[in-house]
């Protein structure tokens, strides 16, 4: 019954399965009914190797066919730490219609395979991934046993950002998403025990000893100061793997370098987990431009100016000025997850009132982004115009009224910890959590909705005042809109902002330049008052409609789960120890497939936002799916 079925029903039955199943479940449907007609592209669509070996076979199996089976291919996912990384490599180069590649990168690998893999030039050349949507990389290369060889060696993967920003964009049009993840360490989770230095223990036996010896009054035990640094000791009980493991990326500035580059330009979705490493500073550190007379931010130096989804979970965030200015540097960007991250929440804090306070700040720092966009651009252009002579024809632009524009983050993930803290359940922090944020975003909401209404007040002013009833020459105020904010108007009042009169053309080049620089939009000196008072309006609107629709989600959507070293330095090499380690590694990843379906929650248990789109998590998650 089966082979009389025709194969392309098969193989549209297979593709209702799931990606990571689909391979699987193939094969063993290829075997139990061996008159099955499955065709070889169904068994090739979405590649899995999860075994050592498997990576050479399946080349070999694409070089047995011709380029039609490769071209099949759809996705692949490289889920072994062990096998030969140039192997994998070979399969990969192999591929030419890739649309997304998953690759597990372990302590086997050398910072060369990558180079080999993301090597510009031969992008070019063999315009293999004309196709790939989404790149993803996942690092693990931790040792069992102390060894300092990939540091003497200087072997770090910086070059992987490095190449891909040097690649011309032409040659990866379809890559939209990227992500870098590193395991946590094999010690996360781990509480040490910190051991005095100098002997202090000892002054305190014996000190106790002299006082039980002696009718004198005990003297007063010695204050014990834990020591840090280089002069600490730290208990080497339960902590075998206390020491250092390799680092991944040895500066930072290569994720700066990849953000500010042609192909960043066009990534709409970015994954940088790096624990413990503060990337505020390089995705904030945008080069300055120099144009004209003043220097402003052109759209060459803007970092990922297309960024719509950034998750930097399990790095380490601070609360101070670097993460308004990611937010203020990013203005397209609207979900942002922050899971696991430390130096905002310690898991014995998440019912302080230090939590409490940071969750404030964390509100005020999101709804706060408007007003920041309005008072950058006014600061700069203060600075532009404070040397400039005024008594010249036309009289430049002084005084700039800039309306807020509306808010792009629309969900922010923030599961920082499995919230069952002492005293309360997890809805209960939940709820603390969710009040704490929404007052900060509330009261930094006011705030920009008092300057719409104080934009619209202070134009009527002058208006009524005659400072307004000049010829527009001589007119030096003006009132800026965001140009993103224009596309969001009314088709009425959208025709009336870029319709203009007469002076429609700014006669303050300086000031045009500024404007068209930082996609703003002037209007002309001559508007009226009922113009700008609707254009205020609709900015209040857009406002208030952003933080009735904001999602802040505390439920984590990554693990916690302490990286497991895959690297032994006195492992034997016989056929035994090579299936045991074998079969250890194939038990970690079912062992690790089985714990994410016990701390992923499914969509329901996830906020979700008024228009039906879900939070940052959810979303982050939908758009990796490999269909």
């Amino acid at each position: 019954m089966a082979a009389q079925l025709p194969p392309e029903l098969w193989d549209h039955v297979c593709s209702f399965l799931p990606a990571d199943d689909l391979q699987h479940t193939a094969l063993a449907l290829s075997r139990a009914l061996p008159a099955t007609p499955l065709s070889p592209a169904t068994l090739c669509r979405h590649l899995r190797i999860s075994r050592p070996n498997q990576a050479w076979l399946a080349t070999a199996h694409l070089r047995a066919h011709d380029d039609d089976l490769a071209a099949a291919v759809h996705s692949v996912a490289v889920r072994v730490w062990r096998d030969d990384m140039q192997l994998v490599v070979n399969l990969l180069l192999a591929l030419h219609a890739a649309r997304s590649i998953d690759l597990a990168v372990g302590p086997l690998a050398s910072p060369d395979h990558l180079a080999d893999l993301l090597d510009p030039n031969s992008l070019h050349r063999s315009a293999r991934w004309r196709n790939l949507e989404q790149l993803a990389l996942r690092f693990n290369p931790y040792c069992a046993e102390r060894s300092y060889y990939t540091f003497l060696k200087g072997q770090y993967f910086d070059l992987a950002p490095l190449a891909l920003a040097r690649a011309d964009p032409a040659d990866l049009p379809a890559l939209r998403r990227l992500s870098f993840v590193q395991d946590l360490p094999p010690t996360h989770g781990q509480v040490k025990k910190s051991v005095p230095a100098f002997g202090l223990h000892d002054l305190a036996s014996a000190l106790d000893d002299a006082a039980a010896s002696s009718n004198a009054p005990a003297p007063a035990a010695p204050v014990v100061v834990p020591v840090s640094g280089k002069f600490a000791r730290a208990s080497r009980a339960g902590h075998e793997l206390d020491f250092a493991q390799p680092i991944v990326f040895f500066q930072l500035a290569c994720l700066t370098r990849l953000a500010s580059s042609p192909l960043g330009a066009q990534l709409t979705h970015v994954t940088l987990r790096l624990p413990r490493r503060n990337l505020l500073t390089a995705l904030t550190d945008a080069p300055t431009l120099r144009r004209g007379s003043g220097q402003s931010r052109g759209k060459e130096g803007a970092l990922f100016p297309a960024l719509r989804h950034l998750d930097l979970s399990t790095t380490h965030v601070v609360d101070d000025a670097r993460l308004p200015t990611l937010l203020r540097l990013y203005p397209r960007l609207e979900t942002l997850v922050l899971d696991r991250c430390s130096g905002l929440v310690s898991r014995e804090a998440v019912r302080e009132a230090t939590a409490l306070a940071t969750l404030r700040w964390l509100g005020k720092c999101i709804a706060g982004v408007p007003l920041s966009r309005a008072d950058e651009a006014l600061r700069t252009w203060r600075r532009l115009a404070k040397d400039r002579p005024t008594d010249t024809t036309p009289f430049p632009v002084r005084d700039v009224l800039i309306l807020p524009p509306s808010p792009s983050l629309r969900s922010l993930g923030l599961g920082l910890h499995s919230l069952s803290g002492p005293g309360g359940d997890e809805r209960a922090v939940h709820a603390e959590w969710a009040r704490a944020f929404g007052e900060g975003y509330r009261d930094a909401c006011e705030r920009a909705l008092e300057r719409a209404s104080d934009v619209a007040e202070r134009w009527a002013r002058w208006e009524r005042s005659g400072r307004l009833s000049s010829a527009a020459a001589d007119a030096t105020g003006r009132v800026v809109v965001f140009r993103e904010d224009v596309a969001r108007l009314e088709p009425a009042l959208r025709n009336l902002v870029l319709a203009g009169g007469e002076d429609a053309a700014e006669p303050d080049a300086l000031f045009a330049r500024f404007c068209a620089e930082r996609a703003l939009v002037p209007l002309p000196a001559s508007s009226p008052s009922s113009l700008v008072s609707a254009l205020a309006s609709a900015s209040r609107a857009a406002l208030i409609d952003a933080r009735e629709r904001f999602v802040a989600c505390f439920v984590p959507d990554c693990s916690d789960r302490a990286g497991v070293p895959h690297l032994s330095l006195h492992e034997g090499r016989g056929a035994d120890e090579v299936r045991a380690r074998a079969r250890r590694e194939r038990d970690g990843w079912e062992r690790e497939r089985r714990e994410e379906g016990e701390w992923r929650r499914g969509e329901g248990e996830h906020e979700s936002g008024g228009d039906g789109k879900g939070c940052a998590h959810v979303e982050g998650r939908r758009a990796w799916e490999v269909e």
